[in-house]
């Protein structure tokens, strides 16, 4: 097995890190790496690697990868870029402290099988078997803004990906978030 392996993620330390872990492997003879998203779009417009291992701050747009051959990292874990990744065909959803073990299992991957790092798995179980809460407020009570933000979470974007796409720092996107999540429990209390 030979596999060329793109690696995209903004931090040093851990590109260095990934990089390490991967050449070491015998199944890998290449791997490469960029450090933003506008690299990543140009490495996949003109090669064509085995596995790309990226971290979902640099992915506003999921669908430039190819299905089945990826794996998101993630400093926080993000359930909507979990689920879209999912829905996507990606190899795994991991923590950027993932162990070299783990990784190295998605060097090989099983048919239709979709990773999730055991440490993220709590926190996807609270979210599945919390059914009593809605994902989003009733719509009618959003700002046209808010619910652009409400549609960008959806298809699986993350904070900073939304804050460039719409032109508003992430302060302002984090003071939308806060009044959704203020309208959600509003109008959960007002159901009760």
């Amino acid at each position: 097995m030979s596999l060329k392996v793109l690696i995209a993620e903004a931090q040093e330390v851990l590109r260095i890190g990934l990089r390490s872990i991967l050449t070491s492997d015998t199944r890998v003879s290449e791997v490469h790496d960029v450090r933003d998203e506008r690299n990543l779009h140009l490495y996949l417009a003109n090669n064509k690697p085995d596995l790309v291992i990226v971290n979902q701050n640099l992915l506003a747009d999921i669908s430039i990868l190819q299905t089945k051959n990826f794996v998101i990292l993630a400093v926080e874990p993000n359930i909507t870029t979990l689920k879209a990744a999912y829905e996507y065909g990606a190899r795994g959803y991991l923590s950027v402290n993932v162990s070299a073990e783990l990784l190295r299992t998605l060097l090989r991957p099983s048919k239709d099988a979709f990773l999730v790092e055991p440490t993220l798995v709590p926190a996807v179980m609270e979210f599945v078997f919390d059914k009593q809460i809605p994902a989003v407020p009733n719509e009618t009570l959003l700002t046209p803004r808010e619910k652009e933000i409400v549609r960008l979470l959806r298809k699986g974007y993350d904070r900073s990906s939304i804050a460039r796409q719409l032109c508003i720092t992430e302060t302002t996107l984090k003071t939308h978030m806060k009044n959704i999540a203020k309208k959600r429990s509003t109008a959960l209390f007002s159901k009760t």
